[in-house]
C-alpha cells in the first residue's frame, strides 16, 4: 500500500481527477506539468487523470483513497517500466538461472516450459466447481459482457499463460505459498497478474471482491491467495479486460483514432509489448536503452505484438 504522506499527496489532487465523490468541484483547474502552489509536485498527467476517472466510476467512495494509492504505484511503475531495462551485461541473478528439475534454466540460453501438453488439464482446474468459469466471468462485468466472443478472450489469455508458464513462475507460485514474496509488482498464478493489480481491481469493481468472499479468499493477503487459487483465474482475467475496456472508452491511441475494442487489442492490454524507441516499434524487451513509450492498440501495433500472437497461434 502507498505509505501516509503518499496518500496525502494523492487525496490532495484527486479533485482535479474529475472522479465522481472523488473530491471538491471547486479545485481549481490547472494544466498537465503545470506546479500545485506550495509543492514541488506537477500536476498529474491528463493520461493518469483520465485513468483514474475512468476506474472511479464503479468503485465504492470509501475506497477512493485507497484506489487513488493503488493507481498512483501502478501508474508510476509502469512509467518506470518504460525508462527503466535490466543490463544484459550485469551478473545474472537468482531469477535469470534457475533449474527445472535436472534441467538447467537460462533466459538467456532457452526457455524450459514444464506445463506445455498439460494447458487442458491445468484449464480444467480453473472450471473444476464452475464448469462454465469463463463465460459466467465474461457475463459479471457490464462492459465486457457486452461482447459474445470475451469468454473465448478469457480462455485464451489464460491458456496463454499458462502455455508459457516457466520454471521462475512455478518458483515463485512455491514461495508465495510459503509467505515468500519478493514483491506485490511480480506476477502470480496461472493469470500471472500482480498482487498491486488485484488490489487496484477489487477496489474498482466490488464485484470482485464479493466473489473473492465467495470464495474465502478474505482477511489479510487474500489477494495472493485468489491469484493461487485456479477457479479465481477466469474472474481475474475478467478483470484486467474490463479495466481496460473502461480504460480505453472515449480515447485516441498514438494515430489520432480512437481505441478499438476487440479481442486482440484487450489481449494486447492484457500484457501490452510494443513500444515506441526514436519512432520505431520495437517489441519488448526492447534491445537498447534511454526512453521508450509503451504504445496504446493500434492497428500497426497489434500487427507488432508478439504478445498478441502467441494469444492467438492456437486454441485452448
Amino acid at each position: 500500500m502507498a505509505d501516509e504522506e503518499s496518500k496525502k499527496q494523492n487525496k490532495g489532487n484527486t479533485g482535479s481527477s474529475g472522479s465522481a465523490g472523488a473530491g471538491s468541484s471547486s479545485d481549481e483547474v490547472r494544466r498537465p506539468g503545470e506546479v500545485l502552489p506550495g509543492s514541488d509536485m506537477p500536476k498529474p498527467s491528463d493520461t493518469f487523470s483520465k485513468g483514474l476517472r475512468a476506474i472511479s466510476k464503479d468503485a465504492r467512495p470509501e475506497d477512493f483513497d485507497d484506489l487513488q494509492g493503488l493507481y498512483s504505484i501502478m501508474y508510476m511503475e509502469r512509467k518506470a517500466e518504460r525508462y527503466f531495462k535490466r543490463d544484459p551485461n550485469a551478473p545474472t541473478g537468482p531469477e535469470d538461472t534457475m533449474t527445472a528439475g535436472n534441467k538447467p534454466y537460462d533466459k538467456t540460453e532457452g526457455f524450459v516450459f514444464p506445463y506445455r501438453g498439460k494447458e487442458a488439464e491445468k484449464l480444467a482446474e480453473c472450471t473444476k466447481s464452475e464448469p462454465k468459469a469463463f463465460l459466467n466471468a465474461a457475463a459479471m462485468y457490464k462492459d465486457l459482457s457486452r461482447h459474445l466472443w470475451a469468454p473465448r478472450l478469457l480462455r485464451q489469455l489464460v491458456g496463454n499463460e499458462i502455455h508459457y508458464y516457466d520454471p521462475i513462475d512455478i518458483e515463485r507460485d512455491k514461495n508465495a505459498r510459503e509467505n515468500i514474496i519478493k514483491s506485490n509488482s511480480q506476477t502470480f498464478g496461472y493469470p500471472q497478474v500482480s498482487i498491486n493489480a488485484v488490489k487496484l481491481y477489487v477496489l474498482e469493481f466490488p464485484i470482485l471482491r464479493q466473489y473473492f468472499e465467495r470464495k474465502k479468499h478474505q482477511g489479510a493477503d487474500f489477494e495472493i491467495r485468489a491469484l493461487l487459487d485456479p477457479e479465481c483465474a477466469a474472474m481475474i482475467a475478467a478483470a484486467v479486460c474490463e479495466h481496460h475496456l473502461k480504460l480505453w472508452k472515449d480515447q485516441n491511441n498514438e494515430d489520432g483514432v480512437p481505441i478499438p475494442i476487440n479481442e486482440k487489442t484487450l489481449a494486447y492490454g492484457y500484457n501490452p509489448d510494443v513500444y515506441d524507441v526514436n519512432g520505431t516499434l520495437e517489441t519488448s524487451p526492447v534491445p537498447i536503452y534511454g526512453a521508450r513509450k509503451i504504445l496504446m492498440p493500434s492497428e500497426r501495433v497489434i500487427a507488432a505484438s508478439k504478445h498478441v500472437k502467441k494469444v492467438f497461434e492456437r486454441d485452448y
